[in-house]
């Protein structure tokens, strides 16, 4: 489970930056019933404000799910982020999802991956990201905190190690 702290503090642990910009919030907040179940538990969701994803660090990308919809970015560690974009079923992926990096490509840290066409995605009624760490067996605990993201620059994610490296 992920521990909702006032403030994210870096210092807790490896801080893995946020892939977009907007509102942090707990998974359990979306209106999909997948997520808002808390079956998910180290997932958040971001009120996405730009249009713009970004690689959270270097590593190996891929996407999957009608029209890219999800984003895995895995580190040389075995360390892996999912990004799940949830957007209007009403609104077409090839018309609202730009992939600027292909599927299977290894991405640096903040290099631009997609954008999205905020102007179709506003006019729908959710407009979100669910970022996801997947189970490592390195992660002693996943922090986060409720706050506003600006893609590349702040934290989404403090992950505590056990005694190994990650």
């Amino acid at each position: 489970m992920i521990q909702w702290l006032p403030y994210l503090d870096a210092t807790l642990g490896l801080a893995i930056k946020s892939p977009a910009t907007g509102q942090i919030k707990p998974v359990t907040t979306h209106s999909d019933l997948l997520y808002n179940a808390n079956v998910l538990p180290q997932a958040l969701c971001i009120d996405l404000q730009h249009g713009t994803l970004v690689s959270p660090f270097s590593g190996h990308f891929t996407n999957s799910l009608h029209g890219g919809r999800r984003l895995t970015f895995k580190h040389k560690s075995g360390l892996t982020l999912q990004i799940d974009l949830m957007v209007s079923q009403n609104i077409s992926p090839s018309m609202s999802i730009k992939q600027l990096v292909g599927s299977g490509q290894a991405v640096q840290q903040g290099q631009t991956v997609l954008r999205l066409d905020l102007q179709l995605l506003q006019n729908s009624d959710e407009c979100k990201a669910v970022l996801s760490i997947l189970p490592h067996p390195a992660i002693a605990a996943v922090y986060s905190s409720e706050y506003f993201v600006e893609a590349s620059n702040d934290n989404a994610f403090v992950i505590q190690l056990k005694n190994t490296k990650i």
